[in-house]
């Protein structure tokens, strides 16, 4: 499918020369990959993110500079298809949520550090609270402790925050921004994740391009408000896990009691809230969960 796309990176020599005006952010990653004849391989997921974002620009001023435009789209959707390929392959094992309501006051930056020492996955940052420059002030020192640490970060619901700080996903709800719409305002990159109550709203959002599929509740949970939400139960985690190729997140009610239950339908990661950031000691829950679900 990529073949033309790869001739067209191994052959940048005739575009680097009429960068100049995009300046040095843009012509280094390029470099990079001509250098490398056109390999993104052995880039980290830092330098693939920040090679989708300049050449996103390089698209939209191609036609100024001369570039043939159908070329620069095919290197643009390359790289975000290896992006996005990487990001979807990230979303295993452990995935926590980090909530101002469900941190029993403690400060959030230090329970998602403490989380990602007791071996997290993935981490969501979820904020109803907030005004938009706490929010956003929040999100950037995540995002900034996620990278640090090879976690995947994602921001929940707030389209803007998460293209700002560059999140590797944003989540949204089956009521939030539709994928669609979300997927104009991000960059090419990012992907998105959606909540399902079941498998109807799942292929749904599948349908709709999304590229994780958060399941549940599938235990009762009065976190986060969803104490309303009928539990799924396990068997529509193995229903959803058997209609699709795409990551399955099993979310609502799950701990140290029912995660082997999750874990043998399927799906490739679990969601927890308040069984770690309740917890008096995060990290070390956070572990214990991590050794049960790394034993099965």
């Amino acid at each position: 499918m990529f073949d033309t796309t790869r001739s067209s990176l191994s052959n940048l020599a005739e575009v680097l020369p009429k960068l100049s005006k995009v300046g040095k952010d843009t012509l280094e990653p390029l470099l990079l990959i001509s250098r490398k004849n056109g390999s993104l391989s052995d880039l980290t997921d830092s330098e693939i993110s920040k090679l989708s974002i300049e050449l996103e620009k390089i698209s939209k001023v191609s036609e100024l500079l001369g570039i043939d435009l159908e070329v620069a789209s095919k290197i643009e959707n390359y790289v975000s298809y290896e992006s996005k390929t990487r990001s979807r392959n990230r979303i295993n094992g452990i995935y926590v949520i980090i909530d101002p309501q469900a941190t029993n006051s403690r400060d959030l930056v230090q329970i998602a550090a403490s989380v990602i020492d007791g071996g997290v996955s993935v981490l969501q940052y979820r904020d109803k609270q907030s005004d938009r420059s706490e929010f956003l002030e929040n999100a950037d020192a995540l995002k900034q402790l996620c990278d640090s640490a090879n976690v995947a970060f994602i921001v929940n619901d707030a389209a803007d925050v998460a293209k700002l700080v560059g999140s590797s996903f944003l989540h949204v709800g089956q009521s939030d921004l539709d994928v669609n719409s979300a997927r104009e305002i991000l960059a090419p990159f990012q992907c998105i994740g959606r909540s399902n109550n079941g498998l109807i709203q799942a292929k749904e959002s599948e349908s709709e391009g999304a590229d994780y599929l958060a399941v549940g509740a599938v235990y009762s949970t009065n976190t986060m408000g969803k104490s309303n939400r009928r539990p799924i139960g396990p068997e529509t985690l193995s229903d959803v896990k058997e209609s699709t190729e795409l990551p399955v997140v099993a979310i609502g009610g799950i701990d140290s009691s029912n995660i082997s239950e999750v874990q043998a339908s399927g799906v490739d990661s679990a969601c927890v809230v308040s069984a770690i950031t309740f917890a008096d000691d995060p990290e070390k829950e956070t572990k214990h969960l991590v050794d049960l679900w790394g034993n099965r």
